[in-house]
């Protein structure tokens, strides 16, 4: 045991001092707002103490965080991360339907990958003692955070501490200045994201990759310091969630069949829908059946058939085929699936006169001649999409809003719509997020066991289990968990909204369990046929927009666009001498396209290439991350980024001819 004297015991509490005074300084600089929460700032539960050796270490609920040498220790557990780094790895696929020359070209570059047959399996992080993303579970002390930057290069750093008096601690050990600068000065950056809990953390990683670019997610890596409870599901959580991360960015063609819809519907007078504060929705206290197609559909359609005149009834997608042959009229028909090969579907349905009776509640980006198979049609403001953010240059966005959650499926389109239009209550039938039998998918009278039909399909592989809400658990995949929690991202934002689960698929947060058996007797709904189409009447308008020259305002967009492409192109048509000098002029042709986001004469310029950059810059850097011989991989650089180039010039032109074509 070592004793320190009281002039060693000064010394030492006089340099500890020093350290935190420092960073708080550099802190103040970087990071106000955590400069404000430590400005007087006591600790409850974890402090500083001198250990039996004499030793700095950190004493938590009466025991030693670390038994002994905390600094050597986390030192040795830094070392023996840099020998075997845990790291996710962006996905990529050669398999696709071709649908779009997005996927073919993206195909390209990972056949040639594939071609060159690289060995992908080999210590990134000693090969090249670079790192272009770290995330961090756990400051401690912080010494392993020293002696990792000691041992490597981290670019960009993103470091989650859920106890905020942990990271009080560990600013008196070591200088995070320089640490900052470091980051900086290789053109990344430092993040601190203090107390929270594991959804936070993830949602707080998506923030970060949206301001530093997406293409750090083609390697991550992620160290954990300490096993706690909230450090072991975060932990847990980032593996589970970082799909979330790595898809559903969109890119320019999608964008391109958006603006032409778009354009395409206003000119055919199809109103959007306004804020909930322009109009009063008289049914507002009367029961929504929200009808999905999954599999307990089935078991349920008879009590929906007997209801029906009792409630208000939204038919999602391709559930309008087995409710209409069951003899049920929906009041509202919900679709929001972009492209023009949705038309087929809905044409196999039959039923071609009682669409004719139907309104249909639909994005602004599905296409007119579907929308012309029905009554009349009313459009939803999809977000974050290229043709609102156009028109959003004309509208009051206060007036005509977004609406928040109405995607990745049919579903969230159908329940975001009833929310918006002012409905309390929701019931969900067929809304299953998940099955029980991969054979039973679907309701069985859908379109997918249409025999012959070009949607047929008799299983359905799964990525994942999730829990069930009437039983343990249903299979699913990552795109129903992430419908599911879209809706549950809507029911958080409205609490006046009661969401009751009928469905016997995939647990919803905030929405009740309930069996349809269970629920109380319903009673008809007097004159809901006039009250409804009267709520229609007020709740969607175009007024704004109907005597724009939209053609002649787009032209200019596409002037511009062309500016924008020829500069994002010259970011990457330098000579590249590696593949950290490529990490950097990413990240900087990331920043230039993303600077077109705030300015609302310009979204759209953001939203026609931010997806496509995020594609290609991933893909081509997961692929470059597998070369171990460095003249291969530049030889592989530059054959991407070419292909790259000519995929943004290829897209301008489809953009340019498709606007020309629709004018004539």
């Amino acid at each position: 045991m070592t004793q320190l004297s009281n002039i060693e015991l000064d010394i030492q509490t006089k340099l500890l001092r020093a350290t935190f005074l420092t960073n708080m300084a550099v802190i103040s600089k970087y990071m106000p707002e955590i400069f404000e929460f430590y400005q007087n700032y006591t600790p409850t539960r974890a402090k500083l103490t001198f250990d039996h050796n004499g030793e700095i270490n950190m004493v938590s609920d009466g025991a030693l965080v670390y038994e002994e040498h905390a600094k050597d220790n986390s030192y040795k557990q830094a070392e023996a991360f840099y020998e075997d780094p845990r790291l996710f790895s962006y996905v990529l696929s050669k398999d696709g339907n071709d649908l779009f020359e997005h996927e073919r070209t993206l195909r390209k570059i990972y056949l040639k990958r594939e071609q060159d047959a690289p060995n992908s399996k080999y210590n990134l992080l000693k090969h090249e003692q670079h790192i272009d993303m770290l995330t961090m579970i756990g400051v401690g002390l912080g010494y392993h955070i020293e002696r990792l930057f000691q041992l490597s290069d981290v670019r960009c750093f993103y470091l989650y501490e859920p106890d905020p008096d942990c990271f009080f601690c560990a600013m008196h050990c070591i200088d995070f200045g320089p640490l900052i600068k470091k980051c900086f000065s290789l053109g990344g950056a430092f993040t601190i994201k203090l107390g929270g809990n594991a959804n936070q953390y993830v949602n707080g990683l998506n923030e970060f990759m949206v301001a530093q670019g997406f293409s750090n997610i083609a390697r991550f890596f992620n160290y954990r310091h300490y096993r706690s409870e909230a450090t072991d599901e975060t932990f847990t959580r980032i593996f589970e969630l970082a799909y979330r991360l790595s898809s559903g960015w969109g890119f320019f063609e999608d964008e391109i069949i958006s603006i032409e819809h778009t354009l395409s519907n206003i000119e055919e007078t199809f109103p959007l829908i306004l804020s909930k504060d322009r109009f009063k929705n008289q049914l507002a206290d009367k029961p929504v059946f929200i009808i999905g197609n999954g599999p307990s559909l089935d078991e349920t359609i008879s009590y929906i058939k007997d209801n029906s005149a009792n409630v208000i009834v939204f038919s999602c997608g391709t559930a309008l085929k087995p409710i209409l042959d069951a003899g049920i009229m929906p009041d509202f028909h919900i679709e929001m699936e972009r492209t023009a090969e949705l038309y087929e579907w809905i044409d196999a349905i039959g039923h071609k006169d009682k669409l004719k009776q139907i309104n249909i509640i639909a994005l602004n980006t599905v296409y007119t001649k579907i929308l012309k198979l029905f009554k009349n049609a009313y459009l939803l403001s999809k977000p974050k999409d290229g043709g609102m953010d156009f028109l959003y240059e004309f509208l009051d966005a206060g007036k005509y809003p977004a609406v928040d959650a109405c995607n990745p499926t049919v579903s969230n389109a159908a329940t975001a719509a009833a929310v918006y239009l002012g409905f309390e209550t929701m019931y969900l039938f067929g809304v299953d997020y998940g099955w029980i039998d991969e054979e039973h998918h679907h309701s069985k009278g859908s379109i997918y066991y249409q025999k012959g039909s070009h949607a047929e399909r008799k299983t359905m592989a799964s990525d994942m289990s999730v829990p069930g809400n009437f039983v343990e658990e249903v299979f699913t995949t990552q795109h129903f968990d992430n419908s599911r929690a879209s809706l549950e991202i809507l029911l958080e934002k409205n609490p006046n909204v009661n969401c009751y689960n009928c469905s016997n698929g995939a647990n919803i947060e905030l929405s009740i369990p309930l069996k349809f058996t269970e629920i109380p007797d319903l009673v008809p709904l007097d004159g809901k046929s006039d009250l409804l189409e009267n709520l229609l009447f007020n709740a969607f308008s175009q007024k704004e927009v109907k005597d724009l020259d939209l053609d002649a305002l787009f032209q200019d967009k596409l002037n511009k666009l062309e500016d924008v492409i020829k500069s994002a192109v010259e970011f990457t048509s330098v000579k590249i001498n590696s593949r950290l000098h490529l990490t950097q002029l990413f990240a900087s042709q990331f920043k230039y396209i993303a600077s077109f986001k705030a300015i609302k004469e310009t979204q759209i310029i953001y939203r026609f290439l931010q997806g496509t950059v995020n594609y290609f810059q991933s893909n081509i850097m997961t692929n470059a991350y597998c070369y171990q011989d460095k003249q291969q991989q530049l030889e592989y650089i530059d054959y991407a980024l070419d292909i790259f180039h000519s995929h943004l010039f290829w897209l301008l032109d489809k953009l340019v001819k498709n606007r020309e074509s629709a004018q004539q």
